[in-house]
């Protein structure tokens, strides 16, 4: 072979090996890019750390490919003792993590592709929120959505209008067995009872804070259609029933755990098992992938209606309480707030 050949030969090589590094750096460019990148508002709450554990993984446990928490912002609740508690010590954890502590929701958002609003207090969410849905950011709200049903109604308000893909949930709808029953297992549901605890925070309607988990089993399982909600007490404990359109009857129950029993025109089964974090964690990043919320404004906004409902039972002395009313009272009083 002449010395020219072997000139060209050379510089054929040299182009190959250059376009291979090329083409690697852009790859690995865009699998950066591809990366979904999700940041957090409120660290006062062990959902932050259960689900950055989940997502980004833990350990020996390996996260979720394409997902990863990068930021968060760390504010709280100023006047409930559990939230102000809370924050220093998940801040510095999540800080151990490698996630990056912002100084305000406009920060966050400027390195975020989604958020999860974690704050414990369902007062700030909605005023949290509305920057979120400015920026056109996909957004999960953790329980309780708000602090009412007038502001759970401002929220799908404000972020319908602006096209943007918003869902709240408890863990407690992703349970294996409600969701069997939701599917059809045991035919269409006649009657359902679900229990959780329910502890209580005076800034709050009653099952907002925590009986929230029940009732969003029992709406799993029953559907929307709720007409009318009585509240009573039983060895101290809160019953709340309801009455379904179809003379169909759901009730939530305070208990110690989270359980529950169903009948269908086919047969029984038991439900409202709580499955871990994890079900519910999936949920949210597939809704980051497709922006199809798993479960649809209607049903939550009746879960709060149902919630509200129940406390207003409570005032009038155990009377039944109609859906419709409170619901035309809350839409009354967000009107203002979405102005």
């Amino acid at each position: 072979m002449n010395m020219n050949a072997v000139f060209l030969k050379s510089i054929a090589l040299s182009t190959l090996l250059s376009l291979s590094v090329t083409c690697s750096t852009s790859s690995a460019a865009e699998d950066a890019k591809k990366e979904f990148r999700i940041g957090i508002i409120g660290l006062d709450t062990s959902h932050v750390l259960a689900f950055t554990k989940g997502i980004n993984g833990d350990g020996d446990k390996p996260g979720i490919e394409g997902f990863r928490v990068v930021a968060a912002y760390p504010k709280g609740s100023p006047d409930i003792e559990t939230s102000v508690s809370r924050v220093p010590k998940y801040t510095e954890e999540m800080q151990a993590r490698g996630i990056e502590i912002v100084d305000s929701i406009e920060d966050l958002l400027a390195k975020v592709d989604g958020v999860m609003l974690e704050t414990n207090d369902g007062r700030p969410h909605l005023e949290q929120v509305r920057p979120v849905i400015a920026a056109g950011k996909p957004v999960f709200i953790d329980k309780p959505i708000s602090g009412s049903l007038a502001e759970a109604i401002a929220i799908f308000t404000l972020a319908r209008k602006a096209n943007v893909p918003m869902f709240s949930s408890s863990s407690l709808r992703f349970g294996k067995d409600s969701q069997a029953v939701r599917g059809g297992s045991i035919g269409k549901v006649s009657f359902c009872e679900t229990s959780s605890p329910c502890t209580l925070e005076k800034t709050h309607p009653d099952l907002f804070w925590y009986g929230i988990h029940g009732c969003e089993s029992l709406f799993t399982v029953m559907g929307t259609g709720c007409e009318t909600v009585e509240r009573r007490t039983e060895d101290g404990k809160i019953v709340v029933e309801g009455t379904w359109a179809g003379n169909r009857t759901g009730i939530f129950r305070e208990g110690k755990g989270y359980s529950g029993h169903a009948k269908g025109s086919e047969g029984e089964a038991a439900v409202g098992s709580y499955d871990g974090y994890l079900p519910l964690v999936e949920q949210i990043l597939e809704f980051f992938t497709t922006g199809e919320p798993p479960v649809g404004e209607a049903e939550t906004l009746e879960i709060y209606a149902f919630m509200e409902a129940a406390d207003e039972s409570k005032r009038q002395g155990g009377k039944p309480v109609k859906i419709a009313e409170v619901m035309a009272k809350a839409e009354k009083e967000a009107a203002a707030l979405t102005e």
